[in-house]
Formats: structure tokens, sequence, C-alpha cells
């Protein structure tokens, strides 16, 4: 990823002061590298328990509001009953990012379509509008769980749907959730995530309700627990993400398993590459349309098979001692991120058919890394592919210059990151915030200098895209706080 689609290569850069690992070793035997460790690092701890109810009481906890229907406590659950229309009762309070979570139980309904919700953001006085997730008693329809909107004109946008894993049916315990950061929300039936939405519309004051529908539900153990912004977004006081650019491509031939394991080596988190089919479909970590520039072959890309691909010598253009290193497939990158650690923000580069998007997400699924890869892409075609695909990977949209409203387009296109290049966000450093209150994180390209590095981290840019990954793990270091 370069700040013009076709630019040059970037410029070779030492790194004073510090020891680039093994690199003559790296590029004569990448598959013997010793393993390091592929744990996945902790959650962030939840925050604060805001709501905790299991109604052992005998009455409504103090500050919930029945605001239509009958509710009534007893036999240690709370009971919600609505003949017709939807009945709500609220509780909790504003929250940008929390994880709402019952037992719920349908004691009967009028019909398998009735329906029970979790509000994710609803006025205290239930008034439109409002954001439910849906569970339907027949669950394992098409519909049998949703996200959807009540709006002011009393209509219904129902933005997503899926079916349940099992039925709910009535007079059984279920236990459901929602996790909310932002626009973006993920659905969880009976300990499973079965749906995902990034289409919220979050109010300044909504709170959290349970709703009604044309059945009789009883509840139990309802709890709001608070919960750390979007992974991605970076705490105050952290660190910048460091990814590197094409791997270590500073002191290694870019888009190779040996950059990757530089970059590796030496601290970056993720590892930036790009992803382009062969002529017989097999997806290749490369940049560049054609492969005369990092090779020593010649032609596009796209009119080469996978095995002639496999036959250049990538590294030679770069140094001697890197004569023989060959591209890799992006199941070879994969595997080798799986064994010796590291994460992956993969570039879908150019355009891609949806069968050609397709392979790249079996590719992952079939690596089983579907939890450390990130997905983005200049092209918006090819993450609507992916989100269709796969919606549990992260999406992030490459922009050279800013849109207008970057926080409906994140909505629009389901980003966890919006990832603009440096020029155009320090342009209009405002979104920075309005992306993070709709939980979308920002993910900046590409960007090789100390003042620069500070400036961004000031304004409160989560990632850095760079081509200096080994400089910049060490500024981190140097600059806490």
């Amino acid at each position: 990823m370069v700040l013009t689609r076709s630019g040059p290569a970037p410029a070779r850069v030492t790194t004073p002061g510090r020891v680039v690992v093994g690199l003559l070793t790296l590029a004569a035997s990448v598959g013997t590298l010793s393993a390091v460790d592929t744990g996945t690092p902790a959650a962030a701890a939840p925050g604060s328990v805001v709501v905790s109810a299991n109604f052992d009481t005998g009455g409504l906890p103090a500050g919930w509001r029945a605001v239509d229907g009958d509710w009534t406590v007893k036999n240690g659950r709370l009971y919600g009953a609505a003949g017709s229309g939807s009945k709500k009762i609220t509780f909790g309070r504003h929250l940008n990012d929390f994880r709402l979570e019952a037992t719920v139980r349908f004691e009967s309904v009028a019909e398998a379509t009735r329906w029970t919700a979790l509000g994710l953001d609803v006025p205290a006085a239930g008034t439109p509008p409002w954001w439910i997730a849906t569970l339907r008693s027949g669950s394992t329809a098409a519909n049998g769980l949703e996200f959807a909107q009540l709006t002011t004109a009393n209509t219904w946008n129902v933005t997503n749907t899926a079916a349940a894993p099992s039925a709910a049916g009535t007079g059984r315990d279920i236990s459901i959730a929602a996790e909310v950061h932002g626009i973006n929300a993920r659905w969880f039936f009976a300990g499973r995530e079965v749906l995902r939405t990034s289409g919220l519309q979050r109010s300044a004051g909504g709170v959290q309700a349970l709703i009604v529908n044309g059945a009789t539900v009883s509840f139990d153990n309802v709890r709001v627990t608070e919960l750390a912004p979007n992974p991605y977004i970076r705490p105050v006081g952290a660190p910048l993400t460091v990814i590197a650019h094409r791997g270590a491509c500073a002191v290694a031939p870019e888009n190779t398993l040996v950059a990757q394991d530089v970059a590796r080596r030496n601290g970056a988190e993720w590892i930036e590459n790009d992803v382009q089919p062969s002529k017989d479909g097999v997806p290749f970590v490369m940049h560049d349309s054609t492969v005369d520039r990092t090779t020593n072959g010649t032609g596009a890309i796209r009119n080469l098979t996978a095995a002639q691909l496999k036959q250049l010598d990538a590294g030679s253009w770069f140094g001697p001692q890197f004569a023989g290193v060959r591209l890799p497939t992006l199941a070879e990158q994969l595997v080798d991120l799986r064994t010796r650690g590291g994460k992956l923000l993969l570039e879908i580069k150019g355009a891609h058919s949806k069968a050609q998007v397709a392979r790249i997400i079996d590719i992952i699924r079939a690596e089983q890394m579907t939890d450390r890869v990130f997905i983005q892409s200049f092209e918006t075609s090819a993450l609507t592919y992916s989100y269709q695909l796969a919606p549990e990977i992260p999406l992030g949209l490459l922009r050279s210059t800013l849109d207008a409203d970057p926080v409906a387009i994140a909505r629009q296109y389901h980003l966890t990151a919006y990832n603009p290049a440096v020029a155009a966000l320090t342009a209009r450093p405002a979104v920075i915030a309005n992306l993070h209150t709709a939980g979308v994180a920002l993910m900046v390209w590409t960007v090789d200098s100390a003042g620069q590095w500070q400036q961004l981290k000031g304004l409160g840019v989560d990632g850095i895209i760079t081509n200096r990954s080994p400089e910049l793990v060490d500024w981190n270091a140097a600059n806490p706080g």
C-alpha cells in the first residue's frame, strides 16, 4: 500500500541503533526459523457492571421503568406480557461500548413469529427511534434473529437477519447477549456469535431495554457490562499499533516471508501485505500489477501461473544476500504467521470478483486464521464480498482522500477501521473523534517520520502503517504515555 497505487518502491532505509535480526540467515533459510509465542493477547478486562438483576427480591430493581405492557416479578423472574404490539421496560444508562445479556424463556406466544428483544439504544421513555436485537420464538426461521430499528415514523428498518442454530420455542431457557461498540454490534445465541451489524444509529442518551411482542416472556440474570472500546481503538496513553508495511520493507525485500519475519522479530504487531491472484487463481502476496520491479521476471501477475510465479527470484533486486527468495502464496504466508506468530493486515489489491474473494476467505479459514486477519482494500466491492462471505473478519477501507462523512461510509461497508492517507487525515483531524465515537478505529498510511508519529499519536490515531516498523517499535518504547 502506497500513497498512490502506482508509486515507486519505498526507499531502503537503515535503522541506526537497532539490530535487524539475522537477515543473511533468514534469506538463506526461512524454513529454519525458530518458533515464537503465537498466543493471542489477553482481551481487555471488562469495565464496571452497570446492571445486574436476578429478581430474587420480588420487585423491580431501582431505576427500572415499565414503559408499557404488563411487567411483574414472581418466582425470581421478570415477566413481560404483550397481547399485541411491542411492550417495553427500560433500565441502565447510556453506554457506547457494552454487553447486554439475559436468560429468556418464551412462556407463551400468539404464533412462532412473535418475539422478544434486547433493547440496545432505547430512550428511557420508550419513544422511537430505538434499536433492538430480536429473538423470535421460531428462532430457526431465516429471520429468527434480527437487528432492527423502529423509526420515528413507527416503521421497521430491519438491517440484518439470521437463523439461530436451535429453536427457542416455548418453555426453554435461552442465554442471549449483544455486544455493542458504537455503530457495531454482535448477536450471541446460547454463547455462539450468530450475527453482526455495522448499521446502528446511536442516540445521545438511549439506554437498555427488554421488549416483548405478541408473547409472554420471562427473564432472569439480566446483566449490562461496560466494555472497553473496539479493541483496535488505542486506549489513551497506550502505544501506537505498529503495522509493518509489506513487512520490514526498508531492510528486506517487500512482501516476502523474510521481510515478514524481520518485522515480527523486531516487534511489529501486524504485517501489512497485498494479495492478488495468479492466472490460475492462486492468491499470491504481491503489490504491483506486474512482477517486473520486485522479481527477475516480467509480465502481469494475473497473466502468470502459480508455477511460473514460483520460479521467480523475489530477493536479488533488493540485495545479493536475498538471492533465491521466492514469492509467497497467501497460504504460505498464513502458515508462517500461524506457526511463528503475528497478525495480518491483508490488502485485497485491485479488482476481485466474488469468487476470487471467496478463495481468499477459504484460505484464511483453512489456515484457522480468521481471528488474526484484518482485511482492507481500496475496492469497496472487495469489502462487500468479504462481509457477505465472512462477517466475522474485521474490515478496513483504504482512502487517499477523506469521504465527506466517514462515519456513514463506515456504516455502509461494515468497517472496523477507516484507513486514510496521512495527508488526508491531518487536513481534517476532527474526523478521528467522530469515528471513535462510532466505534471505528483509524490506521493511517504510510508514515515514516518520528515527527509525524508524535503528531498522529497526539491526535488519537490508533495504528501506523510504516516502512520503518523496527524504528517505530523503538520510538514507542522511548515515548510512553
